[in-house]
C-alpha cells in the first residue's frame, strides 16, 4: 500500500511540474507578462509541490529501508541444525504434479546456500515424478488464464497532458495594443477627437484678414461590456482527479474568456461603417494584390492623414496569399530595405510590402482590412478568477471574467479589400 501511495504522490508532482511548464511556455510564446490568474495558479502549484515533497520524503526513506531488509541473507540461529533435522529419510511420494513442481522450484531457489542439502534429494524425487507424468503416468493440464479473466485488476492510466484544442491567442486585440480600463468609472467613457481643424491661407492683400476657422472637438463614446463564464465544481472532482481538474478548469475558463472577447471585437471590427473601399483585388497574383494594396493605402491616408501599418485578414485570405510566388522571390518582390515579403506554414506571422500581416481566425471568410492600428482602441480590466465555497454540498463556484471597451477614433483610417473569388 505504501508503494502505491508513493507512486500516486510522485505522479501528481510530475503533473504539477508539467502544468507549470505548459503555462510558462504559453506566456513565453505570446511574449507577454503573467496575468494575475496565472500568478495565482503558479503559486498554488508551487505550494502543492512543496506539500507533496513533505509526504514523499519519508515514504522514499521507508521504501529504501524495506528494500535493504529484503536483500539481507537468512542467518537465523540454529539454521544448520534445523536444515539437517528437516532432511527426509525417504524421498517423498507426490500425489500431484503441483506438489512436485513446488519442490523443484524450492531447490532451484536454495541451490547456493545451506538448505540445498535438504532440497537436493527432494528435487531428484520431484524430477522423477514429473518425468513419470510426462510419460503418461498421470496427465494434468492447467487452465490458461489471460488478462481477459482479470479485468478488475487492470488499471486504466491517464497518460500525458490533457488535450486542449482551443487557440487562446488574441491576434486582433494584441495588434491594437490593449489599454488598461481599471480606474475609469461609469458605464461608458469618451475619447476626444478633432472633427474640424483651424485654417491657414494666403493673405489676399495688406491689412486684410487672414483665413480663420474654429477648431471643433467631439467625443467618441466607448461603452463598457462585461464578459466571462462560471462553473460549479465538486470538492470530489478537485481532490480525486488526476491530472488535477482544478488547474485544468481555471485554464479552460481563461481560454474561453479569451476566445469570447476576441470574437466579439472581431465582429465589431469587420462590421464597422465608414471604412474606405471596398477595393477589389482583380486576381490572386502579385500584380493584382500590389495594385489593390496601394489603392487602399491611398484611401487610408486620405481618411486620417497617416499611412497604414497593419493588414488584417481571415484564414481563407491568408491561404490565398501565402502560396503566391514569383520566379525569384517568395510572396512579394524586394521592398525598400531589400528583403522580400514573408510567409510560412508554421506561423500566421508575415508581412506584405513591409506591412505587418495579422491573421484573425475569427474573421468571416473573405475579410481583408488595411489600416492604422492606432485609429481603433481596445480597453480591458481583467477581473480574473472569483470563487465561492458552498459548504452544504461540498461544492465550489468558480467564475472568470473581465470588463472591456472597444471603439474607433477614426473609421476612415481603415479600408476594406475584396479578395478574388474563388479563394482556395
Amino acid at each position: 500500500m505504501s508503494m502505491a501511495i508513493l507512486e500516486r504522490f510522485q505522479s501528481e508532482r510530475q503533473e504539477q511540474v508539467a502544468y507549470i511548464d505548459h503555462l510558462l511556455g504559453e506566456v513565453d510564446s505570446a511574449g507577454r507578462d503573467l496575468s494575475d490568474t496565472e500568478k495565482a495558479s503558479l503559486s498554488a502549484s508551487r505550494e502543492r509541490i512543496q506539500a507533496l515533497d513533505d509526504q514523499i520524503e519519508p515514504l522514499v526513506t521507508f521504501a529504501q529501508l524495506r528494500e535493504a531488509s529484503a536483500n539481507l541473507p537468512f542467518t537465523a540461529p540454529g539454521a544448520r541444525q534445523q536444515t539437517r533435522a528437516l532432511a527426509p529419510q525417504q524421498p517423498p511420494a507426490y500425489l500431484t504434479a503441483g506438489h512436485a513442481m513446488l519442490d523443484v522450484l524450492a531447490a532451484m531457489r536454495h541451490r547456493d546456500n545451506e538448505l540445498a542439502s535438504v532440497f537436493g534429494p527432494r528435487q531428484e524425487a520431484a524430477a522423477a515424478r514429473l518425468a513419470a507424468l510426462r510419460d503418461g503416468d498421470r496427465v494434468e493440464r492447467a487452465a490458461n488464464q489471460t488478462t481477459a479473466d482479470t479485468p478488475g485488476l487492470l488499471p486504466v492510466p491517464v497518460v500525458g497532458a490533457v488535450l486542449n484544442t482551443i487557440d487562446a491567442r488574441r491576434p486582433l486585440i494584441s495588434s491594437l495594443g490593449p489599454k488598461a480600463l481599471g480606474g475609469i468609472p461609469g458605464l461608458k467613457f469618451a475619447r476626444p477627437r478633432i472633427t474640424q481643424h483651424t485654417l491657414s491661407g494666403k493673405q489676399t492683400a495688406e491689412k486684410t484678414a487672414l483665413p480663420t476657422q474654429q477648431m471643433k472637438i467631439e467625443s467618441v463614446e466607448f461603452p463598457k461590456e462585461t464578459h466571462g463564464g462560471w462553473v460549479n465544481i465538486s470538492r470530489q472532482d478537485i481532490d480525486w482527479t488526476s491530472p488535477t481538474a482544478w488547474n485544468i478548469l481555471i485554464e479552460d475558463l481563461a481560454n474561453a474568456y479569451a476566445i469570447d472577447t476576441e470574437s466579439t471585437i472581431a465582429t465589431a471590427f469587420t462590421a464597422a461603417a465608414g471604412m474606405g473601399g471596398p477595393v477589389t483585388v482583380e486576381d490572386n497574383t502579385l500584380s493584382g494584390w500590389g495594385a489593390a494594396l496601394y489603392e487602399a493605402a491611398a484611401l487610408v491616408y486620405g481618411g486620417c492623414g497617416q499611412l497604414p501599418d497593419r493588414l488584417w485578414c481571415s484564414l481563407d485570405v491568408w491561404a490565398a496569399v501565402g502560396p503566391i510566388v514569383d520566379p525569384a522571390h517568395l510572396v512579394f518582390p524586394p521592398n525598400a530595405s531589400g528583403s522580400a515579403g514573408t510567409s510560412t506554414l508554421t506561423a500566421f506571422t508575415g508581412n506584405m510590402f513591409d506591412l505587418t500581416r495579422v491573421v484573425v481566425p475569427t474573421f468571416p471568410d473573405g475579410t481583408c482590412i488595411l489600416g492604422v492600428s492606432s485609429m481603433a482602441e481596445y480597453y480591458e480590466d481583467r477581473i480574473g478568477l472569483l470563487t465561492a465555497v458552498e459548504p452544504k454540498i461540498l461544492g465550489v463556484e468558480v467564475a472568470y471574467g473581465g470588463y472591456t471597451a472597444f471603439g474607433f477614433l477614426e473609421t476612415d483610417g481603415f479600408a476594406k479589400l475584396t479578395a478574388p473569388v474563388p479563394v482556395p
